[in-house]
């Protein structure tokens, strides 16, 4: 697995594109979780897909996986606004040589679920045949704390849709397309109790990112929120057994760690990013 650097938990909101794929390079990442309408803005700058493919190059450090900006959980006009540009974004993702896009779904809705779910399908459906069409690979995150659930105490509607990996799974074969797999959270899976042997049954296609993190001691998988992250290795997630459930799949992609939290892990991005990339390291990462 290679790391990518993710901005979560590093107060890095006021760096550009540039500055966070040089604070990368210089904390020892591989990548960079990117935002695609930013990479737009600076191949503009510098002339083009090429040169700024070539600053990566000399940097060392690859665009690793960018956010989906459709805004498929809005209504239709909001939608089709998003993907009038979709075919336009995938295009300047394979230019740069990144293969990876990924979206998180909300556990409960305020709509009823199966319209919820028809939408999500035909939506994702639509999405996932522009990014085929530009070799681009579509991750689906479910999110696992309780909290946020139907009849949790921060809940994002009272009506169920999907929140663990077999649900996510289901909809990715309803959907139909080869290129959408999931995006692998370890808070998720911990939140939700996806286990080691479960994660080593996918196979490689199947996962399109990682994202790595950890929760607070002493709170267990039902307390867990998910604004309430830690730095990997100071909370109780069993880290091993989660990698150890990737490395056997066969997963060779990336691995980002997204910590969400009230504040960031360290006083500067620089000291938040080399204090993550040590975490990492003690993980064997």
């Amino acid at each position: 697995m290679q790391l990518s650097l993710c901005g979560a938990g590093l107060g890095a909101g006021k760096l550009s594109l540039l500055e966070f794929a040089e604070l990368a390079a210089r904390s020892g990442y591989s990548g960079i979780d990117f935002g695609i309408s930013s990479a737009q803005r600076l191949a503009d700058e510098l002339g083009g897909a090429t040169a700024l493919s070539e600053k990566f190059l000399t940097l060392g450090v690859s665009p690793a996986t960018f956010g989906l900006e459709v805004e498929w959980r809005r209504d239709d006009a909001a939608f089709a606004s998003g993907m009038e540009t979709l075919a336009e974004r995938a295009a300047l993702a394979q230019q740069l040589g990144c293969e990876r896009c990924c979206t998180w779904m909300p556990s409960s809705t305020s709509e009823d679920s199966s319209q919820w779910r028809s939408r999500t399908v035909a939506r994702f459906r639509e999405i996932g045949k522009v990014f085929a069409d530009y070799g681009v690979r579509f991750g689906l995150e479910w999110v696992g704390p309780h909290h946020l659930r139907a009849g949790g105490e921060n809940q994002m509607g009272p009506n169920p849709t999907v929140w663990t990996m077999p649900q996510t799974l289901e909809l990715i074969a309803e959907i139909g397309l080869s290129n959408i797999g999931l995006l692998v959270d370890s808070y998720h899976c911990y939140t939700t109790g996806v286990t080691d042997a479960e994660l080593a049954a996918l196979a490689d296609s199947q996962i399109v990112h990682v994202h790595i993190n950890d929760a607070p001691r002493g709170v267990g998988p039902e307390g867990a929120k998910d604004g309430q992250r830690v730095v990997p290795g100071t909370g109780e997630i069993d880290l091993a057994s989660f990698l150890s459930g990737l490395k056997r799949a066969g997963y060779g992609g990336y691995i980002a760690c997204e910590i969400l939290a009230p504040s960031p892990v360290a006083d500067t991005p620089e000291s938040a990013a080399t204090l993550i990339r040590s975490a990492l390291r003690e993980l064997g990462l």
